[in-house]
């Protein structure tokens, strides 16, 4: 939304058809050359699609204190049960295959009023019995810059 009543545009930046030589807004060259090191006569630039502008970050990536509990499973079984046991409103994860175990990585908001270690012994008694085995947690500051062009 633009403060001054006009329409704010938002675009994504996509590789030039065969053919295409319209000029991009100077602008969005000295961005591309200088932020990025790209050559500006390779892409153009394409509005948002309806729905396009929300940043597919967001949802994977909280700003502000956070605390990721890690736990190895020998089977996805138990891994995927796992995040079905758990994940909630404030509780994320993610999985990953490392080595023979499949790790889970569970991220929630750091609560100061609790102890990291408390909240993660929480979450570690509730997937023990699936077979849970600890790789602790960490403590974590996000931050998320989105820059539109």
């Amino acid at each position: 939304m633009n403060l001054f009543g006009g329409k704010t545009n938002k675009y994504r930046l996509v590789p030039r058809a065969p053919g295409d030589t319209a000029p991009l807004d100077p602008t969005i060259v000295n961005a591309l050359r200088k932020a990025a090191g790209m050559d500006p006569a390779r892409f153009t630039v394409v509005p948002l699609e309806a729905g396009e502008a929300n940043a597919l970050a967001s949802p994977l990536f909280r700003t502000g204190a956070r605390v990721e509990h890690a736990f190895a499973f020998e089977t996805v079984n138990g891994a995927l049960s796992a995040i079905e046991r758990l994940i909630d409103d404030d509780l994320g994860a993610r999985i990953s295959k490392q080595d023979s175990k499949w790790v889970v990585v569970f991220d929630a908001p750091d609560d100061p009023s609790v102890a990291a270690g408390d909240a993660h012994q929480a979450l570690a008694k509730r997937v023990t019995d699936l077979g849970a085995e600890d790789r602790g947690f960490t403590h974590l500051t996000m931050n998320l810059t989105k820059k539109t062009v």
